[in-house]
């Protein structure tokens, strides 16, 4: 009996380090941060030139604002938007029109959708076209030719037909909606990540969103729209800061970057790690 009790001892002290040896290693981070965290302001309204801007500049962080080319504050403020590229903020692509379903299947009628900016009366090749011109557009404003996408609305379906396929060659990565963290970017699909959306929330909710990003060695990836007013979906300037001042104190933690910065590496060690063919 006793011969037999040590056999189990020593098969079970073997079991764990071939169980820890099986575990995936974390995903690697540029400087051995344990998380990235991608900040990415929607619409291009003038909030983001007079708070948001400013609250990043003040604690060295960098955001991705994505741009619709009907942007009255593009026309108005350009000179502006083209410094903001020029202190290390990436511009984004969304669309010229901003085209959304008018009638998505998770939620009511978007009546705010004009029918001739409708999402169900486009081609594909309409919206690749459409964002094909924003992209020349920004070209223009900031002269970057390596760029990102964030789906209006989430919505990835133009006439029934989904067009993230029709985008890939456009874009390094595509930012959707989904309100959950990139648990393992190895598996992710750049032309789909997963974002928050977030509204009327606490800045300790939107850290706590961070912290399950540092457990997993993932990636957290928030949607703005308004930051202390200036759309209709907003979060307090306040709740905002506070996420800032969180992530400029924890920098050696989790690394905040822009959108394209952060797939520019996500893409490269998912090459890096690819089996040979």
């Amino acid at each position: 009996m006793r011969s037999r009790a040590l056999a189990c001892s020593f098969a079970a002290a073997w079991a764990v380090p071939v169980a820890a040896a099986d575990a995936p290693r974390p995903f690697a981070w540029p400087e051995g941060e344990k998380a990235a965290v991608v900040l990415t302001y929607d619409d291009g309204v003038d909030v983001h030139l007079d708070h948001v801007a400013p609250d990043l500049d003040a604690v060295g962080l960098v955001g991705t604002f994505f741009v619709p080319g009907h942007s009255e504050s593009l026309v108005k403020r350009l000179p502006e938007w083209r410094a903001l590229a020029e202190h290390g903020h990436e511009l984004g692509n969304h669309a010229i029109f901003h085209p959304c379903l008018r009638s998505p299947a998770s939620g009511p009628e978007r009546q705010w959708v004009k029918p001739e900016y409708a999402l169900e009366s486009y081609t594909v090749e309409r919206i690749r076209s459409e964002v094909s011109a924003m992209s020349t557009t920004l070209l223009a404003v900031d002269g970057e030719t390596v760029r990102t996408f964030a789906y209006n609305c989430g919505d990835t379906t133009a006439g029934g037909e989904s067009y993230v396929d029709a985008l890939r060659p456009l874009f390094l990565a595509a930012r959707a909606g989904e309100d959950r963290i990139v648990a393992d970017p190895r598996a992710l699909d750049p032309m789909l990540v997963p974002s928050w959306m977030v509204q009327g929330v606490t800045g300790e909710e939107m850290i706590a969103f961070v912290r399950k990003a540092v457990d997993a060695s993932g990636m957290a990836v928030f949607m703005f729209h308004g930051v202390g007013g200036g759309h209709s979906i907003d979060v307090s300037r306040e709740a905002h800061r506070q996420l800032l001042a969180w992530l400029a104190a924890h920098r050696r933690t989790v690394w905040t970057g822009t959108f394209r910065s952060v797939m520019t590496h996500v893409v490269a060690e998912q090459k890096r790690l690819a089996p040979p063919r």
